[in-house]
């Protein structure tokens, strides 16, 4: 297996950069989800709202061979 080039590195360094925001911004959604609902909210607050569009437009900057994982939101 050839050694890497500089832009491979570079394009796999923000993949990794894009998953890892939306999988925080997933993470974030589903702890605030879970803790409206411990709390007995059954609503969309302003900040599940705001979670959940971080999500969106997380998923929006996925590479493409990611894409799939946005299928859910």
């Amino acid at each position: 297996m050839s050694k890497p080039t500089a832009a491979e590195l570079r394009e796999y360094a923000e993949e990794n950069v894009a998953l890892a925001a939306f999988r925080r911004a997933q993470a974030d959604l589903y702890d605030h989800t879970a803790r409206e609902a411990a709390a007995g909210i059954t609503t969309e607050t302003p900040e599940y709202q705001r979670l959940n569009r971080a999500v969106v437009d997380a998923g929006k900057l996925l590479p493409e061979g990611l894409k799939h994982l946005r299928k859910d939101i």
